[in-house]
């Protein structure tokens, strides 16, 4: 699968967009926008448009949180829901900004901020995985055993290998 490398990029953007896109009139039918009429006021409208944006932030969280759930070998999967969290996350701010209600607006930006610190550094810093210079192991008296030592270097050679298959 490496000769299609643009092909998997324009597939995961796409998918992104479509998740917005489905994201947004989810969120629309189901919540609509308020219709011109006795009621309506630019309050009214300032309250939809708030209510929205948090709808929104929350639903880019949880896809954004979806897409770091899936396996790395479905990367063009998980890059695509990861582009459409980002795209609904810019939609809900995009949304927010809009409002006159300054302390809800700052604190919607807040989150999607928080959100997206931790979503980037926990997909791409991966503090979860350890750097393959563990400390090599041990004997029963406690120096190091040289065999030992050769087998866990040719294991971490050898996950090494597969991590990058599977990356792929």
């Amino acid at each position: 699968m490496k000769g299609n490398g643009a092909l998997q990029i324009i597939f995961g953007f796409f998918l992104g967009l479509v998740v917005v896109a489905f994201v947004g009139i989810g969120v629309n039918t189901f919540y609509p926008e308020p219709n011109f009429g006795e009621d309506y006021s630019s309050a009214v409208f300032n309250n939809w448009r708030l209510i929205t944006g948090i709808i929104l932030l929350v639903l880019a969280t949880a896809i954004l949180v979806i897409s770091l759930a899936l396996p790395a070998h479905q990367a063009v999967i998980t890059n695509g829901l990861l582009l459409g969290g980002v795209f609904t996350m810019i939609y809900a701010v995009g949304m927010t900004i809009t409002t006159d209600q300054s302390i809800w607006r700052f604190l919607v930006v807040a989150v999607a901020l928080l959100v997206t610190i931790t979503i980037g550094y926990l997909k791409f810093a991966k503090p979860w995985r350890s750097p393959s210079a563990a400390p090599v192991a041990a004997g029963a008296d406690g120096t190091p055993d040289p065999q030992l030592a050769a087998r866990l270097g040719e294991l971490e050679r050898r996950f090494d290998a597969l991590r990058r298959a599977l990356d792929e």
